[in-house]
């Protein structure tokens, strides 16, 4: 796999930007037309003539019940407006002359729930008129929140569903005692019904009854019929005008709605509901069209896309954000099947555009946050305190620099990585006497200086690091070529004349293959380079350590030059021959003994290479212009690895200098669509794929969904290859990534990686490059490393864990064994876990909190506290979250920790 570093691969990310995310627990706000256009109840009658009204079906689950016709234990009424609250039934408040209404539970509670959640009726004269705000005996101020139609989720008949989320009543999570209801105008002398008051939890959902939930539309295009000002067309057999219109979908049916006069792109998202046979799986794409040449994406309908179900029916919104990234006019919306389905009816309705502040329901699509479907199911999970432990490494949770954002970024530094590397393609080339690379095929074989501003060199990413406590991980090149200034470029136009493509900022700079496609033939390397013997890499390690005098190490990893499996593409302008089994061991013997030489204490790793096929043969190997496996056949056709193992331990023996403490491999999913970084596919299917390509770490019955096609079991894989080639060396992953970063399934692969680095003892892995601010797979790190913004982590020794399918299961335990964090990941998209875990021999449990993430780009939100239990404790997972568990223990001998 080639791929570039320090920025200058283009990215072509696909990604929505952290700004535009939302709580998980807003994503299912809806507001139905009814509330749109007012209440239509009748004013009430008077209070002493009213009976008590049945509760409505339409509720949202609540973790703690503070009303639900009548008070529950421990709450109590201290309000101040007439009222009947003793139930059974509805409370009735009367909110004339601003009119109040308190709860109080004198213990106090915890400011870590999603939302207050209530259900009230009111006479429609009413309009707009509560405020709700919490309260306590100190000193704490906390806001007071006006009820307006944004916290209306649902309505049925004259009960309207309240959700206030806690980040407007409680934004720094504050403890209360009281929960105060107000008329924040001055109404009439009737009757305000409220009932179901509570809390709930972070990403609370609406649940519904029927189909009549929808989302709120400032421009419907079809509702029971079409709306004045559009129209039907399309090329498939369809039933439109008489309620839901009924679509024939077979053979890439499909159909549109047109409106007389272009709409600007100012909207939030496209929603719809539809109901398809259960068969049909995700089928469904939309696109916008005009009449004119402008060209919109077309965006395939996902479960990421959709935010709530009701029996058959899926209401979806897809934000104007992937439909209409450009925010061009349009007049046309156009649905079809984009696979071939059955000829069975798929109904419509409800088409419409949603409004500007409904586009952060549709950002559920871009975290990849879920709506859970049925009720949670079961889960056990246990934490094996009585298995034998070992000591997990810091320099698991590492990343990689990124040098054309050195001086724009700063939330790396705040998602507790522990180790930051200097590597990638440009780093082969690295002149450290002038700052220079070549940034080989990924960016036009182009010398440049490394980073967006001149003084970005070595030093400044060594003491970068340094001042944000990070440890240093530094690419020494092998290839013997480095950049000899800023300004060369290997396949100049003014030579090659007609090339395929040429570098956007500078002309000059061709991609060294013709228009055809083909590969011209490089001019020597003289060209762009000078040469790069061992010594002049070991006077580099010499001038670093020499610094050091008077500042301490400042390099703590080094590596071997990055993927030579991949020179001969990467960088064939100098090095245009596959390099072979002996090219590879002989620079790693002459330059490995000048860094040893030059730093005796030095830890380095190699050889780096890219993935599956290098690990057993090397680039000759596998050139088509030369017979396969000539190279490891002539090698007594031994794996490549291995092979290098064993004469780097027979060349110990022999000469007493040890050249390699570490076996570093690259590790990059090859499935389709997984993509890099921000990149990758957010469907159904390719998300799974995602975090089921984890398994490839550690699964011995894992078959890789690729072209690989057979198990990889990596972390055995290269723990039986340094034991039995070249016992006692370290293992490490200097590249990793597993794409889609921005959406939660990328989160969950890099929380399970995480997990399974720590299980697997690895001594580094070091993630490509970074994850975007408060991105899913940045929050995963966090989930390890500063889980509750005040420095809590996974600890020091790695527990054994046991957990059922569909869900992961990390332990981790403090050396003095009173701290137990595990992290508990429901890898499934629609299924909400009611989770138990067994606490199996370590010590009885005092303290416990419970923090989930689930796409919320304000991080992890503390559950509810649980009944206190001595052996267990009990969570929700909801579908794709990462839960951790900080649990506090009485003092107990756990086992030693293993060697």
């Amino acid at each position: 796999m080639s791929h570039g570093t320090g920025g200058h691969r283009p990215t072509g990310s696909r990604g929505v930007s952290a700004g535009r995310w939302v709580a998980l627990g807003l994503t299912c706000v809806m507001a139905l037309a009814a509330c749109q256009e007012g209440a239509r109840a009748n004013p009430s009658p008077s209070p002493a003539a009213r009976p008590a009204s049945a509760p409505p079906s339409l509720s949202v689950n609540l973790v703690q019940t503070i009303y639900d016709g009548g008070f529950k234990s421990g709450w109590k009424d201290v309000g101040w407006a007439e009222r009947e609250v003793k139930g059974p039934g509805p409370a009735r408040v009367m909110m004339a002359e601003l009119g109040s209404w308190a709860m109080e539970r004198p213990e106090g509670v915890k400011g870590t729930f999603g939302g207050l959640a209530l259900r009230y009726r009111a006479p429609a004269g009413y309009g707009e008129f509560l405020e709700v705000r919490l309260d306590s005996q100190d000193s704490t101020t906390f806001p007071r929140v006006t009820v307006a139609a944004r916290h209306a989720v649902a309505q049925e008949g004259e009960w309207v569903q309240l959700l206030l989320p806690m980040g407007e009543l409680n934004p720094e999570q504050r403890s209360f005692e009281r929960i105060v209801l107000r008329a924040s105008k001055r109404v009439g002398r009737e009757w305000v019904e409220l009932d179901h008051i509570g809390l709930t939890r972070p990403g609370a959902q609406v649940a519904s009854a029927g189909r009549s939930t929808s989302l709120a539309l400032v421009e419907v295009a079809y509702d029971g019929g079409l709306k004045p000002g559009w129209e039907a067309s399309g090329w498939t057999e369809r039933t439109v005008g008489k309620g839901p219109a009924q679509v024939m979908m077979a053979e890439l049916g499909g159909w549109s709605l047109q409106h007389k006069e272009n709409l600007l792109g100012t909207f939030g998202g496209l929603a719809l509901r539809y109901r398809a046979p259960s068969g049909y799986g995700d089928f469904l794409e939309v696109r916008l069209d005009t009449e004119d040449a402008n060209v919109f994406p077309r965006v395939r309908v996902g479960a990421q896309h959709q935010v709530n179900r009701q029996e058959d029916w899926v209401q979806v919104l897809v934000p104007l954000a992937e439909l209409n990234p450009e925010m061009k006019p349009f007049s046309r919306i156009v649905m079809r099947a984009y696979k071939k389905v059955g000829t069975d009816w798929v109904e419509m309705d409800r088409i419409g555009l949603t409004g500007t502040d409904a586009a952060g329901v549709g950002a559920l699509s871009a975290g990849g946050g879920r709506v859970a479907v049925g009720p949670p199911k079961a889960a056990s999970l246990s934490v094996l305190c009585t298995e034998p432990t070992h000591a997990i490494s810091p320099l698991i949770y590492g990343i990689a620099f990124n040098a054309l954002r050195e001086s724009k970024d700063e939330h790396l530094w705040e998602m507790g990585a522990t180790v930051r590397r200097w590597g990638g393609n440009p780093t082969t080339r690295y002149n450290w006497r002038i700052n220079a690379w070549n940034t080989a095929n990924d960016w036009y074989f182009r010398n440049t200086a490394p980073g967006d501003e001149p003084k970005f060199t070595y030093e400044e990413f060594l003491l970068s690091n340094r001042a944000h406590g990070v440890q240093s991980a530094l690419t020494l090149p092998l290839i013997g070529w480095v950049a000899k200034d800023t300004s060369s470029v290997s396949f100049p136009t003014s030579k090659f004349k007609s090339q395929e493509k040429v570098a956007p900022e500078m002309p000059e700079a061709g991609n060294g293959k013709s228009p055809s496609g083909a590969l011209l033939p490089p001019l020597p390397p003289e060209q762009t380079s000078v040469a790069a013997p061992p010594e002049f890499i070991a006077e580099w390690v010499r001038t670093m350590r020499q610094k050091d005098q008077g500042r301490g190490r400042s390099v703590q990893m080094y590596f071997l030059d990055n993927e030579p499996m991949l020179w001969n593409s990467t960088h064939r302008d100098v090095h245009p021959a596959p390099t072979t089994y002996d090219e590879l061991l002989e620079r790693t013997l002459s330059y490995g003994t000048a860094v040893r030489q030059a730093d005796p204490e030095a830890v380095i790793a190699g050889p780096a290479e890219w993935g599956w096929t290098a690990y057993f043969r090397s680039a000759a190997d596998v050139d088509k212009s030369r017979p396969a496996d000539a190279d490891r056949k002539a090698h007594g056709n031994v794996p490549l690895l291995p092979w290098y193992l064993r004469k780097l331990r027979d060349h110990q023996k022999k000469t007493g200098v040890r050249i390699l403490d570490v076996l570093d491999v690259h590790f990059y999913p090859q499935g389709t669509g997984i993509g890099l970084e921000e990149g990758g596919e957010t469907d159904e299917d390719t998300s799974a794929r995602r975090i089921r390509s984890t398994r490839a770490l550690w699964d011995d019955h894992y078959k890789d969904e690729s072209w690989i096609g057979e198990p990889v079991r990596l972390i055995p894989r290269l723990k039986k290859m340094v034991a039995e080639n070249y016992p006692g060396l370290g293992l490490a992953l200097g590249e990793y990534n597993f794409g889609a970063t921005r959406h939660m399934s990328g989160g969950l692969a890099q929380a399970e990686a995480l997990g399974r680095f720590a299980e697997g003892n690895l001594t580094a892995a070091y993630h490509f490059t970074y994850p975007p601010e408060r991105s899913p797979t940045w929050w995963a790190f966090r989930a390890y490393r500063d889980f509750d913004g005040k420095g809590g982590r996974f600890q020091d020794l790695y527990v054994p864990t046991r957990a059922g399918e569909g869900t992961s299961l990390f332990a981790s335990r403090s050396v003095d064994g009173q701290r137990v964090v595990a992290i508990a990941l429901n890898l499934a998209p629609e299924t909400a876990r009611a989770a138990r875990v067994e606490l199996k021999g370590c010590g009885a449990l005092r303290d416990a909190r419970v923090l989930t993430y689930t796409g919320d780009p304000n991080g992890f939100a503390e559950q509810q506290e649980m009944a206190p239990k001595t052996d267990a404790v009990e969570a929700l997972l909801p579908p794709y979250s990462i839960t951790v568990l900080d649990l506090t223990l009485a003092p107990s001998r756990g086992p030693r920790p293993s060697p």
